[in-house]
């Protein structure tokens, strides 16, 4: 008999790529508001784009990471209007543009413009890569 586990491993943090990251908290002039639309982003590391849906609208944006720097540029979106999640994908969007760097803490993602902490998301899912 073996005392030995495989088990005791540590599991790596959740990946950047591959995963679905859905929106829980924009942060924004000393305030903190929970969101509980359907706005999520995902990373493409081959395509260095990231998009997804920001409560009504679907988005994308090329992405520059090096590290743990990263930035957003050429945001564009689809145009709906929806009055209901209107004011959140505004801010989400806008917030996207400021962005300088990511951490990632067990199944959380959060963006900060230097040192201000401005989107935090939650694991939706981990996607398989299908390439």
């Amino acid at each position: 008999m073996s005392c030995k586990s495989t088990k005791g491993t540590l599991t790596p943090a959740t990946p950047l790529f591959e995963t679905k990251w859905s929106l829980k908290k924009i942060y924004a002039e000393d305030k903190e508001e929970a969101v509980s639309t359907k706005a999520f982003i995902r990373f493409s590391k081959e395509k260095a784009s990231a998009g997804g849906n920001g409560s009504c609208n679907s988005f994308g944006s090329s992405t520059t990471i090096n590290g743990s720097e990263v930035s957003f540029k050429n945001i564009f979106s689809t145009k709906m209007y929806c009055e209901q999640v209107q004011q959140i994908e505004n801010k989400f969007l806008g917030s996207l543009e400021k962005v300088t760097r990511y951490e990632i803490k067990d199944k959380s993602l959060f963006l900060y413009s230097d040192k201000n902490l401005l989107l935090e998301f939650a694991v939706a899912e981990e996607i398989k890569s299908t390439q």
